[in-house]
């Protein structure tokens, strides 16, 4: 069990899902989801609002998990941890392929990448659709956390695309 060079398109797949997930865990743990200003006693003040915790200025706040949060930002959340466990089992899955001679590999990586996928496109499509009851449109603008995630989903297609050339090519 030792290091075998892989083909080209496995390395690549590795390289989009590795991006992936670090794109995913800044998707999921920080704050912009929602940016925009807010006036406050005539002050300007930037706000950011992410699926744990938002910003006001200077000042940060835990969405709470008691609060009266509505069942599609629940499924938001769930679905933003999900994806990201499944980016790791792919990711993992990945690494494997370099060291263990094993056909079924690069398709249990290739399955897991297109789960993956689609997890974070229900956990992006639900936040659009949903987002105004939360964070209206005309204050706030979708941030980079959203489309760190629109991009985490787009490497996972492409990793998951990756993991399957070679089975075609020979």
């Amino acid at each position: 069990m030792g290091f075998q060079m892989p083909h080209i398109a496995i390395i690549v797949g590795l390289v989009c899902i590795g991006v992936a997930f670090i794109f995913q865990i800044v998707g999921v743990a920080a704050t912009g989801w929602a940016v925009g200003e807010r006036s406050f006693s005539g002050m300007t003040v930037d706000v950011e609002y992410g699926l744990w915790s938002g910003c006001s200025g200077s000042s940060c706040a835990s969405i709470d998990d008691g609060a009266d949060l509505p069942d599609w930002f629940e499924a938001v959340r769930a679905f933003a941890i999900i994806g990201l466990l499944v980016i790791v089992g792919c990711l993992v899955v990945a690494i494997l392929i370099m060291f263990m001679e094993n056909q079924m590999l690069p398709m249990i990586a290739a399955i897991l990448a297109f789960v993956a996928a689609f997890c974070l496109l229900i956990e992006f499509a639900v936040y659009a659709g949903e987002r105004e009851e939360f964070a209206p449109s005309e204050v706030f603008d979708l941030g980079y956390c959203f489309a760190l995630t629109v991009v985490g989903f787009l490497l996972c297609i492409a990793a998951g695309i990756c993991f399957i050339v070679p089975k075609f090519l020979g």
